[in-house]
């Protein structure tokens, strides 16, 4: 089944791009939302998100639970954690669907 991309976005021919909701784009962005919410943040899933890592102490396990609990068809196959500038972490995350 085709989803909408997110964030929507439009194709360069103005149509709203899509993916397949089993392709490894989809995984990706659910990992993203992931990430990118704390736990609690959504009242109705309140366990959806990583907790606040207020103290700059991020961790590869911390993110790879927070995925597992949270999208569990997604296996993480790697995660990168690169300190950049202003005490900051970037985080990269490879994914794929899981076979069930």
């Amino acid at each position: 089944m085709q989803l909408i991309s997110h964030p929507m976005r439009l194709d360069s021919a103005g149509a709203v791009v899509t993916i397949d909701d089993t392709s490894t784009r989809a995984a990706a962005e659910l990992a993203g939302h992931v990430l990118s919410c704390l736990r609690g943040e959504r009242p109705l899933a309140p366990i959806y998100g990583v907790r606040d890592q207020a103290s700059g102490d991020v961790s590869a396990d911390a993110v790879a639970g927070a995925i597992a609990v949270c999208e569990p068809e997604i296996t993480v196959t790697a995660i990168t954690l690169t300190e950049t500038a202003m005490d900051r972490v970037r985080v990269q995350v490879d994914v794929e669907w899981s076979q069930q």
